[in-house]
């Protein structure tokens, strides 16, 4: 830690100390989720543009980018913080918590807060937002999830909005009921609640999404909800797709049909038991063959005991033949694009779609559920948006495979679409929201010291 410190601690550039538990891991290697990914992608791109000076903090064994500087905080023991159990994640969260606070009090003794913002990779992979604004940071959080209408839709069913649990928290903790709660409940409520009092800034990628933290958290304003939807993060094409294609295409048998793709890990959110159980209308409706590639690694707490699931659901379709690929990545995953003819994105709670952005930038179209972002990515001439039900994704595949030959130019359609929105423009308009609010912060000093 100390020779990062001495490198960063007398600089005239601005700082950003980019904190998130789940940074430092390769994503080609394990299935870490949307938000490391996003959170990779604007280091490599942050790292060749250089709008100011970065320090990294994250868990993982090795730095997000060549030459950023990078901190590996001592807080998963284990390798793969993706197996961990519900309590196991959330020590982890507390204990690179407390982490970054002591690296920023660090810090703080040798470089003006004012020249610093400390951008947070989602909320309870997170510092302490509180102690790092009373020790005089600027803040900004990237809100890959909304926990708390994760929670109201997965949790609780529905049953609450996301709203009326925050206000529900907010009456709980006014009465000292809140601090009984167990540390997980508490890292999933009141710790949005404390970011959204103490960062200047609150980062979606979703219309969708920025509505319902306003409607939690009324004091926040359209200002300091930044919409920043991340376009495509793509890649060039790698050596070996040819031969992974090949031996996909061996895979897949030389009868034809139509093949289906979805790419995300395997856990319940992601809603690949719900195509699966639209398959089953298929398989006793329609009765012709269909090809489904499962992309995807079991990760997080439920994903094994899902992903079983899964297999059972597979096993009891006749005419529907299903393949379960595992983590894919680099030739494999362009070779998956390469052979589909659909891309199916199921979930039943999403901010954004990045995989989805991922297969219609490789040209397919798509049938997804409605989400935070669906409507804002989705048009009729290369997509159809429907509910997340197996039989509203049973009609959405009976509508969409009719198309027949069709599908290949709504896949040119969805890849003129997705390339129009380049995840470096993303990465471009964070960095100058960033900017934004090292100024105002210095602003407001300047004000208070006359």
């Amino acid at each position: 830690m100390a020779g990062v410190l001495e490198s960063l601690q007398h600089g005239a550039v601005a700082l950003v100390i980019y904190c998130g538990a789940h940074l430092g891991y390769d994503p080609r290697k394990v299935p870490i989720g949307g938000g490391a990914a996003v959170g990779h992608a604007l280091i490599r791109r942050w790292t060749e543009t250089r709008p100011f000076d970065l320090w990294v903090l994250g868990t993982g064994p090795e730095s997000p980018a060549g030459g950023v500087a990078y901190e590996k905080i001592e807080a998963a023991k284990e390798d793969l913080l993706t197996d961990f159990s519900i309590s196991r994640y959330a020590r982890l969260c507390r204990d690179f918590e407390r982490a970054v606070v002591q690296h920023l009090r660090a810090l703080r003794k040798t470089r003006d807060p004012r020249d610093v913002v400390v951008l947070h990779n989602d909320l309870a992979e997170a510092g302490d937002f509180e102690a790092i604004a009373r020790m005089g940071f600027p803040q900004a959080t990237i809100f890959h999830v909304d926990v708390v209408d994760y929670v109201a839709q997965i949790y609780l069913h529905g049953w609450v909005s996301a709203p009326q649990l925050a206000r529900l928290w907010r009456r709980l903790n006014g009465v000292g009921v809140g601090r009984l709660m167990p540390d997980v409940v508490k890292l999933m409520l009141e710790k949005q609640e404390t970011c959204s009092r103490f960062c200047e800034l609150l980062v979606v990628p979703s219309t969708g999404m920025a509505a319902v933290l306003r409607a939690s958290y009324p004091w926040r304003t359209e200002e300091d909800v930044a919409v920043i939807p991340w376009g495509a993060i793509t890649e060039p094409t790698v050596p070996g797709v040819a031969e992974e294609q090949t031996a996909l295409r061996k895979l897949l048998g030389d009868e034809p049909a139509p093949v289906l793709v979805t790419l995300s890990r395997i856990s319940p959110e992601k809603g690949q038991d719900l195509l699966l159980r639209a398959l089953r209308i298929w398989d006793k409706r329609e009765k012709e063959r269909l090809v489904l590639l499962i992309c995807g690694a079991s990760a997080y707490m439920h994903g094994r005991t899902y992903f079983r699931k899964l297999q059972t659901l597979a096993h009891s379709l006749r005419h529907v033949e299903v393949h379960f690929l595992g983590h894919v990545s680099g030739a494999r995953k362009q070779a998956v694009f390469r052979v589909a003819d659909l891309y199916v994105f199921p979930s039943r709670h999403e901010s954004y779609g990045l995989t989805m952005m991922e297969a219609m930038a490789a040209g397919l179209p798509v049938l997804t559920t409605h989400h935070r972002s669906a409507r804002d990515l989705v048009r009729p001439e290369f997509g159809l948006v429907v509910e997340p039900d197996p039989r509203d994704i049973y009609q959405g595949l009976v509508q969409l495979l009719a198309k027949g030959t069709q599908l290949k130019t709504m896949g040119k359609e969805a890849q003129k679409f997705a390339l129009s929105q380049p995840f470096a423009h993303a990465a471009d308009e964070l960095a100058l929201h960033i900017l934004a609010v090292l100024n105002e912060a210095k602003a407001t000093q300047a004000r208070y010291s006359r």
